[in-house]
């Protein structure tokens, strides 16, 4: 069965259900738990220099706050679930991440921050399970 789990939580109602699948998956057959954020890249053409620091001290918060859901959703299911962060593209860097870690499973929610598909498979749930080299299980939000 599956020995290592990674799952892509960005604070969404969501990757929340992710999570919650993940880490119960986790418990239930003794798997190691990782969650991951992708954030993006500073700057976004910013015009002043007081703009990068805004916009880094906004996702500084931004990331604590999705570190303390983890802990939380850690202490409830009784597990460890380690938690880190990294920038780029999300698709590239949950499927390198999987790969370069060993992971043998990738959970993530069919849809995350952006709803520009509207219901219809998000673009990184596509783009991972196309270029996964292990499974990856979609979870999807109760209608």
């Amino acid at each position: 069965m599956y020995k290592k789990i990674l799952v892509g939580y960005d604070g969404s109602e969501g990757s929340k259900i992710a999570l919650t699948t993940a880490a119960e998956l986790a418990k239930r057959i003794g798997a190691q738990l990782k969650a991951i954020w992708i954030k993006s890249k500073l700057p976004h053409y910013p015009e002043t220099i007081s703009e990068i620091s805004e916009e880094q001290a906004a996702a500084d918060s931004f990331l604590e706050g999705l570190k303390k859901d983890v802990l939380e959703y850690s202490l409830k299911y009784g597990i460890e679930i380690d938690f880190f962060a990294v920038a780029g593209n999300p698709a590239k860097v949950i499927v390198s991440n999987a790969k370069e870690q060993n992971f043998d499973l990738i959970v993530l929610s069919n849809q995350g921050h952006s709803s520009l598909w509207g219901t219809s498979l998000g673009h990184t749930a596509d783009r991972v399970s196309e270029h996964a080299h292990c499974s990856v299980l979609l979870v999807r939000e109760s209608e």
